[in-house]
């Protein structure tokens, strides 16, 4: 094996949100780490979904097909 050739392993790395928590990890970087989404505040973990409704494709093309069928009459 080559000698010298992978970073330093940090063990204790500080993370950081967006809504400023705080936690520590093991990485290969000795800065902070800035994140969009953490346990304390993702959707998945606290169980507030925030649903967004959308409708697909073929809703929409749907739509547009009655639209087009009451014009040509």
């Amino acid at each position: 094996m080559k000698k010298d050739i992978h970073p330093k392993y940090n063990k204790e790395v500080e993370v950081i949100c967006l809504c400023w928590n705080k936690f520590k990890v093991s990485a290969a970087v000795k800065w902070p780490i800035k994140v969009e989404a953490c346990p304390a505040c993702h959707s998945t973990y606290t169980g507030k979904e925030k649903t967004i409704v959308a409708k697909g494709r073929m809703e929409k093309y749907l739509e547009r097909q009655k639209k087009i069928d009451a014009l040509k009459k």
